[in-house]
């Protein structure tokens, strides 16, 4: 199972790309390796994400490979600069968990997400009182400071879709019905969330369904995940499973395949984007009235 680590997620996946080229044109890593005059070795960390690339090195394997359009050859130069550019929660490297600073590296990449979280907001849609309640788990009193920074990141996280980017992520977003109703934080903290997510379903680059209660078991059954793909000149797609304690990410072919199997599944069997709008406002006006 290969795993997508921080702090080269765009550097990993120029480099499994430079894998396939090389691939598709029928080369060895001997190949690649005597057209830039080094060793094979240098041509295995550069694939495996664990060294970046020169453009200069990365111009000479282009062309090796035959990639001749000048816009696709931009793009892929463009993917290289962008590896060794700083991002912005590098300050916060110290105090925050591998796998969460691996899942934010993997979101400031990609182009598009899409997702079925059946019984939780996921962070990138959740308030900050909504996501002070989850990070606290329940624990009385004013929350920690550890805590407090890990509600900051999921804000921060956020500005993926509405202005941090030139050109904003794209999210598709299945919720199960009862990550509507568990009143994690109290009715006041949920309703404020559920007017939250009718206003993020108008953003142009976000689409919320939700499963009902009624719609009974899915393929794939009540399992989270997401689907990530990054953006050209890459074809890379990344399954991220979470659970409690770690990320596992899938790259193989046949895990993406059989998650956008699942997805496809999920959305045809939840509301329609206007449904559950409509049943989204519906609950938060039950919870100001009742």
């Amino acid at each position: 199972m290969p795993v997508l680590e921080n702090p080269t997620v765009r550097r990993r996946v120029l480099g499994a790309n430079l894998r396939r080229l090389r691939d598709e044109q029928g080369r060895l890593l001997e190949d690649a390796a005597q057209e830039l005059g080094c060793h094979p070795a240098k041509i295995s960390r550069i694939e495996s994400g664990r060294s970046g690339i020169r453009q200069l090195d990365l111009k000479a394997l282009l062309d090796f490979y035959g990639v001749k359009d000048t816009k696709t050859r931009e793009g892929w130069l463009a993917l290289a600069r962008e590896s060794r550019r700083r991002r912005w929660w590098r300050e916060l490297e110290d105090q925050l968990p591998q796998d969460f600073l691996d899942l934010i590296g993997l979101e400031d990449e990609v182009a598009g997400c899409r997702s079925f979280q059946p019984s939780i907001i996921p962070g990138l849609f959740q308030t900050e009182a909504y996501a002070t309640a989850v990070v606290q788990g329940g624990s009385a009193g004013p929350p920690s400071a550890a805590q407090l920074t890990k509600v900051r990141v999921r804000l921060e996280r956020q500005k993926a879709m509405t202005g941090r980017r030139s050109e904003p992520l794209h999210v598709w977003m299945v919720l199960g019905e009862a990550a509507l109703r568990q009143q994690i934080g109290g009715r006041a903290v949920l309703r404020e969330q559920l007017l939250h997510l009718v206003e993020m379903a108008q953003l142009p680059n976000v689409t919320l369904q939700v499963l009902p209660f009624s719609a009974g078991a899915c393929k794939g059954g009540m399992l989270p995940f997401l689907l990530y793909n990054f953006p050209a000149p890459t074809e890379l797609e990344v399954v991220l499973l979470e659970s409690f304690t770690s990320h596992a990410y899938l790259e193989g072919p046949e895990d993406t395949a059989h998650y956008n199997g699942v997805f496809d599944h999920v959305r045809a069997t939840a509301l329609s984007a206007l449904e559950s709008e409509a049943l989204m406002v519906s609950l938060a006006s039950e919870l100001a009235h009742s």
